[in-house]
């Protein structure tokens, strides 16, 4: 009896092992499958969702070469020589209030094969960004009106008939159908231009900047409208120079016919130091094009200023 007792209980005490082992028994977790980089296609092309995220990422960039001559009224002939290197990095989501979006640009430029590092001429490296949500937009990079209407003509990025575009600023556009409009504060440029000017009190400064009249803790505004009638674009533009109370008005029509284009554009401004249109008059830009494959296209700008000079 007992040894019977005995082999049963070892019995029950095997089974209750066992039956403890086999709960305790570590399985091998199966490997995760690999998360391939899936494609974006919600904002165009070249976007790609980070890993783990909903965030589109771009990341993009160009080579440049060029060479050109110059033969401005008063100032002798020149060639200058231009090499460009340039990556950008472009980022959007979606959210209840709109595109969250940001966008950064490092640059690097070698003019005439000079080796020194300045603004003025040789090496330079610079960056850009601006971010935003819906229509409301913040950064450090071309004025919002030089690229509301496209910068300048078919050929140029704005600069024979503007200062340089790089500064800070607010900026809110709406797109309704096929009209859109903005509105922009911008950092005043002229804080760091040297030229004579009045300053509050009534006295001719000479060869100063502008900081020095007191005057640029305010933002230059610029607004501007355009709409899309089938292949052609109307728009206008006014930027107030608040620093040089001064006004710059813009007019443009760009159309497409075929496999050629055109853009047409008026300028006028009432200071030659105006921050938008460094120019004391009128001005027009006439440019034409020819789409001669899907990747290759040719373009000429001619632009004309009422105190007869002329850019070809």
């Amino acid at each position: 009896m007992n040894i019977k007792s005995l082999l049963l209980g070892s019995a029950a005490a095997l089974a209750v092992v066992s039956g403890a082992q086999a709960a305790d028994a570590v399985v091998a977790a199966e490997p995760e499958p690999l998360e391939y980089v899936r494609v974006c296609d919600a904002y165009g092309t070249g976007y790609f969702y980070i890993p783990g995220t909903e965030t589109c990422l771009k990341i993009g960039g160009h080579l440049r070469f060029e060479k050109y001559y110059e033969d401005a009224k008063d100032t002798d002939e020149y060639y200058e020589w231009h090499t460009r290197a340039r990556i950008e990095i472009d980022a959007k989501n979606d959210s209840e209030w709109g595109t969250v979006y940001s966008w950064i640009r490092l640059q690097g430029d070698s003019y005439n094969n000079n080796t020194s590092d300045s603004v003025g001429g040789g090496n330079r490296t610079r960056w850009w960004y601006y971010f935003g949500i819906g229509g409301l937009e913040f950064g450090r990079f071309d004025s919002p009106g030089i690229r509301f209407q496209g910068y300048g003509g078919l050929t140029d990025w704005g600069g024979s008939y503007g200062d340089e575009w790089d500064r800070q600023y607010v900026s809110y556009t709406i797109n309704y159908d096929t009209f859109s409009a903005f509105v922009a504060i911008e950092n005043d440029l002229q804080n760091g231009v040297n030229y004579n000017y009045v300053d509050l009190a009534g006295n001719t400064v000479l060869n100063q900047k502008k900081s020095d009249g007191g005057r640029t803790y305010m933002p230059d505004v610029s607004a501007g409208i355009k709409g899309k009638f089938g292949d052609y674009e109307v728009g206008a533009f006014v930027g107030y120079d608040e620093s040089d109370e001064s006004f710059n008005i813009r007019k443009w029509i760009y159309g497409e016919v075929g496999m050629f284009k055109f853009k047409a554009m008026g300028l006028y401004s009432d200071s030659a130091t105006n921050s938008f249109f460094m120019y004391d008059g009128f001005s027009g830009i006439l440019g034409l094009g020819a789409d001669v494959t899907d990747t290759v296209s040719v373009s000429k700008d001619i632009q004309w200023w009422d105190d007869d000079s002329w850019r070809v």
